[in-house]
């Protein structure tokens, strides 16, 4: 496997909200929106980077835009 290969290899979604600050409204946790990918059920998980410089998955559902 090509590591370069692009998003759709990986199942990520573009989001507006990559890179930006965002709230895991469930855990109230808040970090860095890296990743959007879609599971194999169709469900769309978000992956944060906390304060700690540690990822965290959420349901993209309960992650909104930093305050």
């Amino acid at each position: 496997m090509n590591a370069r290969e692009t998003g759709s290899a990986f199942r990520h979604q573009s989001h507006r909200l990559i890179g930006q600050q965002v709230v895991d409204t469930r855990s109230l946790r808040e970090g860095e929106l890296r990743a959007v990918l879609v599971e194999e059920n169709g469900d769309l998980t978000a992956y944060i980077r906390g304060g700690d410089h540690r990822e965290f998955e959420a349901p993209l559902s309960c992650v909104r835009a930093a305050q």
